[in-house]
């Protein structure tokens, strides 16, 4: 990557991905770009996973809304459908992902104040708070 910029020619998308998966690659990249972030080819992996796991949540979550959480199983018993810890964990590991792309609030606040810190926090109180967040 050429100035530490992300480039469109080399970044593409994987063709294996369903086209929600897809979608969401497009709007990470996007917001990536237009915040003049890097992704880099370490990257790569970390995207694919957050942007497959967000299209397994999506998915999961459509299916419930129009399922409902639990079923009746041929017993009679009323028992949680697998689209529940499906979606649970798929969100789980999207998370996961979006933190280690500096995607979410906290992580861009922790990257703002290594930035402005030199990388150390100053007080102890930041350190013990540093030590929570991590």
């Amino acid at each position: 990557m050429k100035g530490g910029k992300c480039m469109k020619d080399k970044i593409t998308c994987p063709s294996w991905m369903d086209s929600e998966a897809k979608k969401e690659w497009k709007r990470i990249i996007k917001i990536v770009e237009t915040e003049n972030k890097e992704i880099t080819a370490k990257d790569l992996k970390t995207l694919e996973a957050y942007c497959m796991n967000y299209s397994k949540w999506k998915e999961c979550e459509n299916i419930l809304r129009k399922k409902g959480y639990t079923f009746t199983t041929p017993n009679g018993y009323e028992q949680q459908r697998p689209e529940v810890s499906i979606s649970n964990k798929a969100q789980e590991r999207m998370v996961t992902c979006a933190k280690e792309l500096g995607l979410t609030p906290a992580a861009r606040a922790r990257a703002n104040k290594s930035i402005t810190s030199g990388g150390e926090p100053k007080t102890e109180e930041e350190k013990q708070m540093e030590g929570l967040i991590s």
